[in-house]
């Protein structure tokens, strides 16, 4: 009884343990179930995201590439890509359903866990990586053959690459067992019966690499021959004036002549000058100079200087061409008039003497030229207006517009007044002031410049009465001249006394003939707020003379930078005064500059004091004749703006090592001779030249001062051709135009003008001309009464 008991109680616990473990099975089953399906909704959704992202990335890729398909390799080998991808999608496709069959046919394993996810995602993730893969191979595919392009189109221009083509050709190549069709092409090739414009395109490109090598070895020919240096000593190398040879006028007497000639000769004489032969050929210009002057005969058949009868050569002008016209004409301080004329013209020939008539009287007012137009044609492009018709007379002046003269060649009109109306009427005028306010505004105006004041009878002057009114026209030629250095201006002595103070105006003088009338007077103010020094004349043609004095005297106190259009004003002789050059090289410090005119002019004065002592010495000694010294500064390196300084050339930087580049050295420019400045003070420079313990050499035939003078005005053309001339500027354009041939045809537009602005940039970053030129610009639009812009005009 027991036993059956205990028998029915493990039967019953039995059937309850099964009864729980069947319960949990089918709850741990309906939990699994329930992961299942989250899970693959969740996978589901991440499947569409990604189908979704690639729908709209091929999109993208389609786009592209329906707008590049076909052009390109690139392009073309994208269609095969995308014809691929098709394919593998559609096979993904059977891969998914299959793996999707199989994953609801097994479901889970026999531990409830799924197997299938992991796959599936390895699958999808290699697609993946293999697209973007076959992407990178086709992006490295395209660098590569640009680079190969590239570089091929480098080795032709260079020649190399034409022979390396020519060696392919020659090598036989195996070709490929499924290429039937194109070996059936390439022997139709062989035989002639094909072609086509791809095969010229080919033959052409293979020799551009040549052709362009001779065309660029033809262009730096050219270059060498139009790339010459400009040369300032060409400037007025022929046709000496006598009367400019002795510094007198065409109207001075015998005695004016023979004061001159004592006082020349006795600074250039030979004796006086050892060892140097410029001095010797100067001293017999001046007595050659002297013998003709001093005869009245021989000086009035000098001043006729008639040409042979029926001849159209001038004695009263020069001659200017293409090649001297810019040197003598566009970059003088002088007013320049010039004639063109057809010497094949009758008109011409008949307004000739009319025009020798006008240049001779008028040769110390103005320069006067002609142009053959028959001869020259390629000098008048230079000029500001094409000529119809002949002849025309321009006059050209620095800073103003050009203005033309049309003579009327009718018989009655056969005289030069017309011609001479025009010459003093478009002669540059001199500042006049007339108020009060004017004057005040203009004395008190700062500036660098330093300012002259001439005050005067002006109504009698301007009227031209008691023969003043070419001495007037000469003193509107000096404040033309200087006035880069001098601001000057004329005014009514009355105007001047009320404005400024009586301190400024001269007294009455007497004028000849016991008669008076109101004087001149000159007040040179040198900087602002400065007492000015004033100088009194009886007559308009002694003004000239204290002008010109006050002219050196001003210059003598301030160091100009020297360029090849001031380099005559400054160093060359001036009056028959004997004039030295002293150049301060590099000099920016104005501290030093300063220091160094003070001891110039300490200099000045002591020297000046031992003359005057040994004028007046019991023993009557020999005198020293007067000389001007003049600092200029000279700068290596160019400044980016255009008021600022500009470096010198390379032929200037030859003629300094002369001299075994001395910070400060002399130079007379009439005898071509330069010295170095041992001493480090300039106190004793004056008696140093005057007594020759300073050794001047004579500089080599070959050595040119003028040729590598500082010119701000140079064009661009000129000095990128004179760059370009030169073995160093030859290799580096070959080398630049290569790189741009090779490279730029790979280039999208708007890369392209990235790179030109960048290299625009980097050429005004490294070449401070052309920011010079481009600043200028804007510059001389806002402000075109700047000295600097009126130079260029």
């Amino acid at each position: 009884m027991v036993k059956a008991d205990r028998c029915a109680l493990l039967k019953k616990e039995s059937q309850a343990t099964r009864k729980r473990f069947v319960a949990d099975t089918v709850k741990t089953k309906q939990e699994q179930e329930a992961l299942q399906k989250e899970y693959d909704k969740a996978e589901a959704d991440r499947l569409a995201d990604e189908r979704a992202k690639a729908r709209q990335a091929s999109n993208k890729f389609d786009a592209a590439m329906k707008a590049g398909a076909g052009k390109t390799t690139f392009g073309k080998a994208a269609q095969v890509l995308k014809a691929r991808e098709e394919v593998e999608d559609n096979d993904a496709e059977g891969e998914y359903e299959e793996h999707e069959a199989t994953h609801n046919t097994n479901g889970t394993n026999g531990n409830g866990t799924t197997t299938a996810a992991a796959p599936k995602k390895e699958k999808k993730m290699t697609k993946s990586e293999r697209y973007k893969d076959e992407m990178k191979f086709l992006a490295d595919e395209q660098k590569a053959a640009i680079k190969q392009r590239v570089i091929g189109r480098l080795m032709r221009l260079f020649v190399v690459g034409f022979f390396l083509d020519a060696y392919r050709e020659k090598d036989p190549r195996p070709v490929a067992k499924d290429s039937g069709k194109v070996k059936k092409k390439g022997k139709a090739d062989e035989n002639g019966d094909s072609f086509s414009i791809a095969s010229l395109r080919d033959k052409a490109n293979k020799l551009t690499g040549p052709f362009m090598m001779l065309l660029f070895t033809f262009f730096l020919g050219f270059l060498v021959i139009a790339g010459e240096d400009f040369d300032a000593g060409a400037i007025d190398s022929h046709d000496v004036n006598l009367y400019e040879v002795l510094g007198v006028d065409a109207d001075s007497d015998v005695l004016a002549v023979r004061k001159a000639y004592k006082s020349l000769a006795l600074s250039w004489h030979p004796d006086k000058n050892p060892g140097c032969e410029a001095c010797v050929a100067r001293f017999a210009k001046i007595g050659e100079a002297y013998e003709v002057l001093n005869n009245p005969e021989k000086k009035k058949a000098y001043d006729q200087r008639r040409a042979p009868e029926g001849s159209l050569e001038s004695v009263a002008s020069v001659d200017l061409t293409a090649e001297d016209f810019e040197s003598r004409v566009l970059r003088s301080n002088d007013v320049w008039y010039v004639e063109v004329y057809d010497s094949n013209e009758g008109m011409s020939r008949g307004f000739h003497p009319i025009w020798e008539d006008v240049a001779q009287k008028h040769f110390q007012l103005a320069r006067f030229g002609r142009i053959d137009a028959g001869k020259h044609r390629q000098a008048l492009r230079l000029l500001h207006q094409r000529v119809m018709m002949f002849p025309v007379v321009f006059r050209i002046a620095r800073g103003e517009q050009p203005e033309l003269f049309q003579p009327e060649m009718r018989s009655e009109e056969l005289s030069s007044k017309p011609l001479v109306n025009f010459v003093m009427e478009s002669f540059p005028q001199v500042t006049v002031l007339d108020l009060e306010s004017e004057l005040r505004s203009w004395w008190d105006a700062k500036g660098d410049k330093p300012r002259i004041l001439v005050s005067g009878p002006l109504a009698q002057s301007l009227r031209g009465g008691r023969g003043q009114g070419a001495d007037f026209l000469q003193l509107q030629r000096s404040a033309f001249t200087w006035v880069e250095f001098f601001d000057i201006a004329v005014c009514e002595p009355q105007l001047a006394e009320f404005t400024l103070g009586p301190d400024v105006v001269s007294k009455v003088f007497t004028t000849g003939k016991g008669k008076t009338g109101p004087g001149w007077s000159l007040a040179l103010r040198r900087r602002e707020g400065a007492l000015p020094e004033v100088r009194s004349a009886s007559s308009l043609k002694k003004v000239l003379t204290e002008l010109q004095e006050l002219i050196s005297k001003g210059l003598g106190d301030q160091a100009p930078y020297l360029t090849v259009r001031n380099y005559q004003q400054l160093c060359g002789t001036q009056q028959g005064t004997r004039t030295f050059c002293l150049l301060l090289m590099d000099a920016f410090d104005d501290a030093r500059v300063a220091s160094a005119l003070e001891e110039l002019n300490d200099s000045r004065k002591t020297f000046a004091q031992e003359a005057l002592e040994m004028g007046n010495s019991e023993d009557g000694g020999s005198t020293e004749e007067p000389f001007h010294i003049q600092p200029v500064r000279v700068s290596l390196s160019s400044g980016r703006l255009p008021w600022q300084r500009v470096a010198a050339g390379s032929a200037f930087r030859s003629v300094w090592t002369e001299v075994e580049k001395a910070p400060v050295f002399v130079f007379e420019a009439e005898t071509n001779r330069i010295g170095a400045v041992r001493t480090q003070s300039l106190r004793e420079l004056f008696q140093q030249i005057a007594y020759d313990d300073m050794k001047l050499t004579e500089l080599p035939e070959h050595f040119s001062f003028t040729r590598g003078l500082p010119d701000p005005e140079v064009p661009l053309r000129r000095e990128l051709l004179h760059s370009l001339s030169t073995p160093l500027g030859a290799i580096g354009a070959f080398l630049l135009a290569a790189g741009a041939i090779a490279i730029l045809p790979e280039l999208s537009v708007p890369t392209t003008g990235a790179v030109m602005a960048v290299f625009a940039s980097l050429v005004l970053a490294a070449w401070p001309l052309a920011t010079r030129r481009c600043v200028s610009f804007f510059w001389c639009t806002a402000a075109p009464s700047n000295f600097e812009c009126q130079v260029g005009a």
